[in-house]
């Protein structure tokens, strides 16, 4: 009898933790911070039908909904993580490896510096290297035409935080490096064909014992934040050397040391999902700006790369340029020019114009990258050249897509389809081939 109470306040207690998950269900009124990382979206409704509930669709996606949807889904799977990662040195997420001194690598990178990707693209090195000798012609040429247009190229080569610090990776992958850099090769026929390029894969090798800071930190996966500035005052001095433009010059201020790190300084920290924060050691988050910029006539910049622009992007870096624009990975937009900003490359009209307007193109590229090599920007600049467009029918999937994005066009469309009988996908197609048609008699 004397246990009663205390089964009775277990009841109450569960009873109150289950009552507050389901009503954080429904209501989500208790803010919680996203889960960082990949994250594929929900599928839209599915409606109950016969149909749905026999080939059993509509079951699937009432359990997908309630996880996702679970009251307190973020703190249960951030326990979790912290649970498996404290008590049993076990990162939940897969792409991700820690090495020695708590060093966090990405697990594209390491299947890079072992070979796997290698492996996956190739039988062999002839092979591999044939591909690299054709790339590079095919780059050669596409420096010609740009030169045609008066336009300088440069390419950055990015070293991978495995090339500068294999020394920290776990011992299987350390033990298990392939002996063959495709990037080293990129380096190697750049230099006999007198390719414009900075070559930061050897030169961090390099300076990585002497550099005051680390050059990749701890937690991330790109070149540490420390590095900014020397990489942008190395770029803005080569830019200068094969252009003849007068470029500002980049003036470091202050360390600010901090370990509040950056975003890309701690994201893979930030994709395992702890509960609470690791350790870190103070790394700058360096103030600096540039110098001599009065009276300079800025060029327009275009550069194609991979995420390892973005921290260039987002620096003082590219404040020396008029215009600019970052076709990410060959694929999707970012831009001085807010109607350009996150569309997609080939829903640019005048995508055409961006490249005949830029002064400078610049190719920023690391290891992992090389096997699809600038993910075809050679030959999408060659078609905007030839063509003005970017591939067969994208200016129409342009105007199709701008339809769309325009509620009132869009309702229009919609309401002409009805009257002329034609399907909504009919008349949309109807309406920007018109929509072309006049910019053709126009001239644009």
């Amino acid at each position: 009898m004397n246990k009663k109470p205390h089964f009775i306040i277990q009841f109450v207690c569960i009873s109150v933790v289950l009552a507050a998950i389901l009503l954080q269900s429904f209501t989500h009124i208790v803010k919680m911070n996203p889960l960082k990382g990949f994250d594929k979206e929900e599928q839209p409704p599915v409606e109950l039908s016969f149909k749905t509930y026999y080939d059993g669709s509509y079951q699937d996606y009432l359990t997908e909904h309630a996880k996702r949807n679970t009251g307190f889904r973020e703190f249960f799977i951030r326990n979790y993580n912290q649970v498996a990662y404290s008590c049993f040195n076990k990162i939940t997420n897969k792409n991700i490896v820690k090495g020695r001194d708590q060093e966090l690598y990405l697990k594209m990178y390491l299947n890079e510096a072992t070979g796997v990707t290698f492996k996956q693209h190739f039988a062999d090195v002839d092979e591999a290297k044939a591909e690299a000798q054709k790339n590079v012609e095919e780059t050669l040429r596409l420096i010609d035409t740009l030169h045609q247009h008066g336009k300088a190229f440069l390419f950055v080569f990015a070293p991978t935080k495995p090339a500068v610090y294999p020394d920290k990776l776990p011992s299987y992958y350390k033990n298990h490096l392939f002996d063959f850099s495709l990037e080293e090769y990129y380096i190697q026929l750049f230099k006999e064909n007198h390719i414009p390029h900075i070559d930061f894969y050897h030169y961090f090798q390099d300076i990585r014992d002497t550099f005051p800071y680390p050059l990749y930190p701890r937690t991330g996966t790109h070149w540490s934040e420390a590095t900014i500035p020397y990489v942008a005052d190395s770029v803005l001095k080569k830019l200068a050397e094969i252009t003849g433009y007068k470029l500002p010059s980049v003036h470091y201020i202050d360390d600010n040391l901090s370990t509040d790190y950056s975003v890309q300084d701690g994201e893979l920290e930030a994709s395992m999902n702890l509960l609470f924060p690791l350790n870190k050691p103070a790394i700058p988050r360096p103030v600096f700006e540039l110098t001599d910029t009065v009276g300079t006539d800025k060029p327009n910049l275009l550069v194609v790369a991979d995420s390892y622009f973005t921290q260039l992007r987002n620096s003082t870096f590219i404040e020396a340029f008029d215009a600019w624009e970052f076709w990410v990975y060959n694929r999707d937009v970012q831009s001085s020019n807010p109607q350009h900003q996150w569309k997609q490359l080939d829903q640019l009209l005048d995508a055409d114009k961006v490249l005949d307007n830029a002064d400078i193109v610049m190719a920023v590229f690391t290891a992992p990258m090389y096997y699809t090599y600038m993910f075809g920007f050679p030959q999408t600049a060659q078609n905007l050249f030839q063509n003005g467009e970017i591939s067969e029918g994208a200016k129409l999937q342009a105007v199709i897509q701008m339809i769309k994005d325009n509620e009132d066009w869009m309702k229009a469309v919609e309401k002409q389809a009805e009257e002329r009988g034609l399907t909504v996908e009919q008349n949309l197609r109807r309406n920007a081939i018109y929509v072309l048609e006049k910019k053709k008699q126009k001239g644009q």
